[in-house]
């Protein structure tokens, strides 16, 4: 039997040590969400139009081009001052709901909640669904 060098074991042991401990994270579909909720109420208070029709699934408007011509109305109208992610609960592995407060015209606040749903292009939160 041919003896394996002390150095060559020790990389051995290392690297299978070190394996176990991957820097290649897997986000939880909770991190996602959350995310996608905090980059939505950015983009209210930025007036991103185009972001907000990203992350959101509006069934008001199945014409993306109408949602977008709508929400600059909506964001020029309403002057959102301050946003606020308040709960995020799993419904199930593809829905959430969210809670968030959003201020604005000198100080008046919301609650509001919205489902988010896992859709074939990622999460989406859902407006216009107590049409």
């Amino acid at each position: 039997m041919k003896k394996i060098p002390l150095t060559v074991m020790s990389g051995i042991l290392a690297l299978t040590i070190l394996g176990g401990y991957s820097t290649n994270k897997t986000v939880q579909p909770e991190e996602e969400v959350e995310k996608l909720v905090n980059n939505y109420l950015t983009a209210l208070e930025k007036k991103d139009v185009s972001s907000l029709v990203k992350y959101a699934d509006d069934l008001r408007f199945p014409n993306k081009d109408e949602q977008k011509q709508e929400y600059s109305v909506i964001v020029t109208d309403e002057n959102v001052t301050n946003t606020k992610l308040l709960n995020l609960k799993k419904i199930s592995d593809t829905e959430f709901e969210t809670t968030i407060e959003v201020a604005s015209n000198g100080g008046s606040s919301d609650k509001l909640t919205f489902p988010i749903k896992q859709q074939e292009n990622g999460w989406k939160i859902i407006v216009g669904q107590d049409m």
